[in-house]
């Protein structure tokens, strides 16, 4: 079996659910686009659901690395949370709404792996961002991480889902200032005048 031709499927399959969700596309569909017949793509993958579930381990695996990058980087607290966050937006940028909902609805054990992501790896990493920052002197004292975690995650879902502005693309800058204010919303005064300095900078830098 040709690992190409896997690689292949799961990027066709990628761009289809993305952009149409996944219940309206047939394995019919993604033998068509992908220019094999369904016999070879039965080789590869049981069902289309093992192709979502390659998909999902995929994803989550480019943003686990993805995000040791960013937190390896020698950058402050501010511009790794800010980045963190605009990374997860980005990667949504082109994902139809109905993706999610598929998943959540029709494939429960994949929406698990997200899940588990979720709750593990990225809530840790970014409460303890949090942490770091208030030992910083950066975030107010009196704030819990964790709760900070849950409501900025909270937000980040809404734009994801299509429910914050529905009317609007994930790429629109107005959704990376919601993120700004939230973060803005739990800095200490000295904290508040450090970010304000370098946010024009960090907006500039090409690859934030």
């Amino acid at each position: 079996m040709s690992i190409d031709v896997k690689k292949r499927i799961i990027q066709n399959c990628s761009e289809l659910f993305y952009k149409y969700g996944i219940k309206s596309i047939s394995v019919d569909d993604i033998s068509f686009n992908v220019g094999i017949s369904k016999k070879t793509f039965y080789e590869y993958f049981e069902t289309k659901n093992d192709v979502v579930k390659a998909i999902a381990i995929e994803f989550i695996n480019k943003s686990r690395l993805l995000n040791k990058d960013i937190i390896e980087e020698k950058k402050d607290v501010f511009y790794k949370l800010m980045k963190i966050y605009k990374k997860m937006l980005s990667q949504f940028n082109t994902c139809n709404p109905s993706f999610i909902y598929d998943i959540k609805k029709f494939y429960p054990e994949v929406y698990e792996l997200f899940i588990e992501f979720r709750d593990k790896e990225l809530d840790y990493m970014i409460t303890t961002l949090i942490k770091q920052g208030k030992e910083e002197g950066l975030f107010r004292e009196n704030i819990d991480e964790k709760i900070i975690y849950k409501l900025h995650l909270n937000r980040i879902n809404s734009i994801i889902e299509g429910s914050l502005l529905p009317e609007k693309t994930i790429a629109d800058p107005v959704f990376f200032e919601f993120i700004l204010i939230n973060l803005i919303g739990i800095t200490t005064i000295q904290g508040h005048e450090i970010l304000e300095k370098k946010l024009k900078k960090y907006k500039n830098e090409k690859n934030f």
